[in-house]
């Protein structure tokens, strides 16, 4: 076993372990890993519940979860809405607060920090270098480029000049960092375009993974159950955001409404939600469920035929949910763009449909339900990419080799 080392992990988006029904991401399974090879951590995070847009604590708070693993949530101002000005400002605080705050701790041996958010990102790179300590930063999303996207084209130019200090900013961290990790291969680059260098071999793609979804279907109430039994069940898991917007699922049930074996989940919460609901409250084959726990959604899963991942955007994603959906065995019709669009395809676990296209969806669901061999072929193909590429137990156990190794080569290399 390695030397016991002092991890800092910065990310402020995820749930936290010792929220009720929480579903560990990204960072609870790699800390889940790392704690138990006996390293100290302590991560760093909000105060504030995005998902649930709820506090936490109403305090700047420190929690100690085991001997060696410990959380300070640093408290900002809170936001109602994704895209508002008061989310831009409550991030901006939870920087300044890290910067202030993280000279008067003990000084890790290692600091990873995500990216989003960028602003805190800057502040964690900008304090391992002052102090010649490893940084790694992991990327999840093109932030400050996605905001462009709400600009008319027109106005996109003036607005990423009004937002020239949140590029400087980018730039600076990714320059600056000593290794870009990602959890897919066009993110990857997306930073290293920022860092105006070739790829290292120190720079990797860990996959976000998912861990096998427990068989349980005894969760669902009665009613719910025998709405779903033995129909063939389309789920849709996720936020109903302008991104995440499922609205193309209510056109799609409307066209396949005549044949009563196909029914459509819409479980989650967000802004679209309300929307939503009423537009599909007189289809009988929709079924709206709201937000689920690990093991509702395990329990949904364990009824499903296909996962579902639609966007009204031509925008490159590899979202948690996928994983989910592989993780049960389900073949997914997707519409986002790049990387998951070619392991779909190559792979042959789903099919990628355009955008918008309310008929090729369809025509996609039909193939399966009218298939029965060809779904099978799917979900074996599935299981077996899921074993090998996405199973999360493989991918954190990877990561956290990645980090041990990282740390010993950079002091080998900083004697």
């Amino acid at each position: 076993m390695s030397p016991k080392l002092n991890i800092w992990i910065i990310q402020r988006g995820e749930p936290l372990p010792f929220e009720k029904n929480a579903r560990k991401m990204r960072t609870g399974m790699l800390i889940d890993k790392l704690v138990e090879r006996g390293h100290d951590v302590l991560w760093w995070t909000s105060a504030f519940d995005h998902n649930k847009k709820d506090w936490r604590f109403k305090r700047d708070t420190e929690i100690v979860v085991t001997h060696n693993f410990k959380i300070f949530a640093l408290k900002g101002i809170g936001y109602k809405k994704n895209i508002s000005l008061s989310r831009y400002i409550d991030h901006r605080i939870i920087a300044w607060k890290f910067k202030k705050l993280a000279p008067k701790k003990p000084k890790p041996d290692i600091l990873i920090a995500s990216m989003p958010t960028y602003d805190l990102a800057y502040e964690s790179v900008s304090y391992a270098k002052k102090n010649n300590i490893p940084v790694i930063v992991d990327i999840r999303d093109k932030w400050p480029d996605i905001f462009l996207n709400f600009f008319p084209s027109k106005l996109q130019k003036i607005a990423k000049l009004f937002l020239f200090n949140d590029f400087r900013m980018i730039k600076k961290t990714m320059m600056e960092a000593d290794a870009l990790i990602s959890m897919m291969n066009s993110l990857l680059d997306w930073g290293l375009k920022y860092a105006n260098r070739k790829k290292r071999e120190t720079d990797r793609v860990f996959y976000l993974g998912a861990k096998k979804v427990l068989n349980i279907k005894n969760v669902l109430n009665s009613e719910l159950q025998s709405k779903l039994q033995n129909k063939f069940v389309i789920s849709y898991i996720s936020a109903f955001s302008n991104i995440n917007n499922p609205e193309i699922l209510i056109d799609c049930a409307k066209k396949l409404k005549n044949n009563k074996n196909i029914i459509f989940v819409l479980a989650g919460d967000g802004p679209l939600y309300k929307y939503i609901k009423e537009k599909a409250s007189n289809l009988a084959n929709i079924v709206m469920i709201g937000w689920l726990n690990q093991n509702e959604i395990s329990s949904i899963l364990q009824y499903s035929k296909i996962g579902i991942i639609p966007t009204p955007f031509l925008i490159e994603a590899f979202p948690n949910k996928v994983f989910t959906y592989l993780s049960s065995g389900l073949p997914i019709i997707s519409a986002l763009q790049g990387e998951l669009k070619s392991i779909i395809e190559k792979y042959q676990i789903g099919f990628y449909y355009p955008p918008n296209d309310v008929e090729a969806l369809a025509n996609c669901i039909l193939k399966l339900y009218n298939n029965p061999q060809l779904y099978k072929t799917m979900a074996e193909n599935v299981k077996k990419i899921f074993d090998e590429m996405f199973d999360a137990d493989k991918i954190y156990n990877n990561y956290a080799n990645y980090i041990e190794d990282f740390f010993y080569s950079y002091k080998k290399g900083n004697k």
